[in-house]
């Protein structure tokens, strides 16, 4: 599958998700592409306008086409990108081999759908344009395997093998990896030393990064306590010390307290969402998260921050990461959310947190 015809698919993945008319992939199968072709498109200013163009509305004519056109742009400017890309999908990353698959179109032109192998594509003039392309691919090339897809969430990009129960959007009622094949678990951390390795440290962090403050971990409470055990957080800075970033959680006895945690810090800070602080797309990390972006002017310049309010099984947790000067790096942002969702998750499993972030 070349460039184009891989932007075209990854685009019919995204719409699908975005319109509710589906890819003909598995749920986790089609999250995890959308979630690596959106951090891809979240590192450059123009690419993040022309997505949150898309979310504003899916089916605005060209909202599809600029989505494609940009994501095409991308790849073919970012050969890392378009490995990363084709990992998810579960296609071959060297020279391709034949592509054995089922061509159907349907008869409704308005309302049909393009039915490649396991993936439907929503016919749009463009579409079928790529499609044109996929088939003098298919065509062309000699018979050496079979593109298959797994219905499963374990890309190297995730870190972590969400089982039923505990993917990305669900209630994050997890189940014990003893009695389901090593599925995750949304188990409250009762144990101090487990709760307070979920803070990242030097060795989870890219070089560069050296610890700004903590990490601390208290058992107090005196607002907010409702099934709360502890609360903790670490902050880092980089190299140049100026850029940092923070680590806050609050682990939980129970999935329903939370819940109720996430859902009371979100809508406070909804209320404090105004001309200089915004909801921001970004792809989401844990059971449930949402993300905001700042700017605060200096007089001469602005500051920038990134916020994402998350949470995963019986942790809730917040990052904010500050880039000073610089525009922000959602794509980095989206990186440090999910190093502190793997480890959460890893301590409601009762292994003692490891996962690494990389950029």
């Amino acid at each position: 599958m070349d460039a184009a015809a891989l932007a075209a698919w990854v685009t019919s993945v995204i719409t699908g998700i975005a319109t509710g008319v589906g890819s003909g992939l598995g749920a986790a199968a089609a999250d995890r592409i959308s979630r690596v072709a959106r951090e891809g498109l979240g590192a450059d200013e123009e690419s993040r306008r022309v997505l949150e163009r898309f979310d504003g509305d899916p089916a605005a004519p060209g909202a599809e086409d600029g989505l494609r056109a940009r994501l095409l742009a991308v790849i073919e400017q970012d050969p890392e990108f378009a490995a990363r890309l084709r990992t998810a999908a579960g296609l071959p990353s060297g020279p391709p081999g034949s592509i054995h698959q089922h061509v159907h179109v349907g008869r409704d032109m308005k309302n049909g759908v393009i039915a490649i192998g396991p993936v439907s594509i929503r016919k749009t003039p463009g579409t079928i344009a790529a499609l044109v392309v996929v088939v003098v691919l298919v065509l062309g090339l000699v018979v050496k395997g079979v593109v298959s897809f797994v219905d499963s969430d374990n890309s190297p990009a995730n870190g972590m093998t969400w089982g039923a129960g505990t993917a990305p959007g669900s209630d994050g009622d997890g189940v014990d990896p003893a009695a389901g094949g090593g599925q995750n678990k949304a188990a409250a951390v009762r144990d101090v030393a487990l709760a307070k390795a979920i803070a990242p440290d030097l060795q989870s962090m890219p070089s560069g990064w050296s610890l700004q403050e903590g990490p601390v971990l208290s058992d107090a409470c005196t607002s907010d306590c409702q099934g709360r055990l502890h609360t903790g957080g670490v902050g880092m800075a980089d190299s140049s010390g100026d850029t940092q970033v923070a680590f806050n959680y609050r682990t939980y006895d129970t999935v329903e307290n939370a819940k109720a945690a996430y859902q009371r810090y979100v809508d406070q800070a909804g209320g404090t969402v105004n001309e200089s602080r915004a909801t921001m797309s970004l792809a989401q990390v844990g059971d449930s998260s949402i993300a905001y972006s700042s700017r605060r002017y200096t007089g001469s310049e602005y500051l920038y921050k990134g916020f994402v309010y998350l949470r995963v099984g019986t942790v809730y947790g917040q990052v904010e990461y500050n880039t000073g000067y610089k525009d922000l790096d959602t794509r980095k942002l989206t990186t440090f959310a999910r190093l502190l969702v793997d480890r959460a998750q890893q301590a409601q499993n009762g292994q003692m947190p490891s996962a690494q972030a990389t950029l």
